[in-house]
């Protein structure tokens, strides 16, 4: 059952840029339509302290950003012991290895979710 395990949306949030708040919005509004917001916890910002309980308690990190210059996440979470799913550009394809150390898959919702199966 996935009644125990809970999504967490952590960083990337800047309450400045529109765009963020509208995509908040969006996102908890599908986690209510689906009835899933009891297991999704919105993390806007966080201390350092909170990131290394988040990667210590993880099963993975999924990294969206495409054509990202370097990213530091994708290295933070492979350093403690979490596989990485990121978009298979930018930054990813420099420090993740697929099928090793993480897995690396196209821009799509459908490719995403394949790589978390």
């Amino acid at each position: 059952s996935f009644r125990g395990l809970r999504l967490i949306l952590a960083g990337g949030y800047d309450a400045r840029v529109d765009e963020n708040v509208e995509y908040y919005k969006e996102l908890e509004a599908e986690a209510v339509a689906l009835q899933l917001r009891d297991q999704v916890v919105f993390k806007a910002s966080f201390t350092n302290t909170e990131r290394s309980a988040l990667l210590s308690k993880g099963l993975a990190v999924v990294y969206t950003p495409s054509n990202e210059h370097f990213g530091i996440v994708p290295v933070e979470a492979m350093y403690s012991g979490l596989p990485i799913i990121a978009v298979n550009n930018g930054g990813p394809t420099e420090s993740v290895l697929h099928d090793q150390t993480g897995f690396l898959c196209e821009a799509t919702p459908a490719e995403f979710a394949r790589a978390m199966a």
